[in-house]
């Protein structure tokens, strides 16, 4: 029992951090891509300042030795600078990249729906749906990734809140029932040493 209790307190701690993290990409949608963005930053500035430590700490022959570690290092601190000054960057160029391919397969599939109408096949309208809206999501992402980005965020969001308030209802409900299940449990251990008790009362008598 003291298992399953300690189960469940773990999962009482997610649903409230599930809900918790889904109110605030509700209320902030850029919340977590720039949280992301802070992430990398701080990453790249790490591992560029510790390639710049191994420049100026190891003695080498020439600059063609380490050199590449001070150019590499200086980059990654630049890098690592700009994305902190501009966390929604990395949001912005993954929302691009996935537009681009987008655009290219909608541009790709629509071309196949005209050879197909132009051959006379009567379900080039099957394939010319999809392949007009992977155009327009593409054209969408490539002309304002920000405004696709926030949607998602604002559709994760909302998926994240109701998760973890449905879990949270079913923590309560199931933890109402085990504490019914641990008083019957000592209920009935309290039963059988009364009886117990008795019996070995009648026996000494």
């Amino acid at each position: 029992m003291q298992t399953v209790k300690s189960i469940f307190k773990n999962f009482w701690f997610l649903s409230i951090f599930c809900a918790v993290l889904g109110a605030a990409l509700i209320a902030d949608p850029g919340f977590f891509t720039k949280t992301i963005g802070y992430i990398i930053a701080g990453l790249l500035v790490c591992y560029g300042a510790v390639m710049l430590v191994i420049y100026f700490t190891r003695t080498s022959n020439g600059f063609s030795e380490q050199g590449p570690k001070l150019v590499g290092g200086l980059l990654l601190c630049a890098a690592g600078v700009f994305v902190f000054i501009q966390p929604d960057i990395i949001a912005k160029v993954v929302a691009i990249v996935c537009g681009m391919y987008m655009l290219i397969n909608g541009i790709v599939n629509l071309q196949g729906t005209l050879r197909m109408r132009k051959a006379g096949y009567p379900d080039w309208k099957t394939t010319g749906v999809p392949a007009l809206i992977t155009l327009g999501l593409g054209i969408l992402l490539v002309l304002n990734p920000m405004m696709s980005v926030s949607f998602a965020m604002t559709i994760l969001g909302i998926c994240l809140l109701l998760s973890g308030l449905v879990n949270l209802v079913n923590c309560a409900i199931i933890t109402h029932r085990l504490n019914k299940v641990a008083q019957n449990s000592d209920s009935v251990q309290l039963a059988v040493r009364d009886s117990d008790s008795d019996s070995t009362d009648i026996i000494d008598i």
